[in-house]
């Protein structure tokens, strides 16, 4: 499966980790993502299970594209 920049995800076997979004690719099949409950990571896509998550909630959505302005 492909993920793009912005996908939220999640990790199966790791759902204490909460939803994440894609940050952007590295080389060798690896995605960074950042995590909500521990922050960025680099995985392998080898290894790692990611699952896309369809986002439902607006205010969710609106809250995080603030944040997401605010940082850069």
């Amino acid at each position: 499966m492909e993920y793009l920049h912005g996908d939220r995800v999640r990790i199966l076997g790791k759902p204490e980790w909460g939803p994440g979004f894609i940050q952007g690719h590295t080389k060798n099949g690896k995605v960074k993502v950042a995590f909500e409950q521990v922050g960025k990571k680099t995985l392998s896509l080898q290894h790692a299970k990611l699952m896309k998550v369809t986002l439902r909630d607006l205010d969710w959505i609106e809250e995080r594209l603030r944040r997401h302005w605010r940082e850069r």
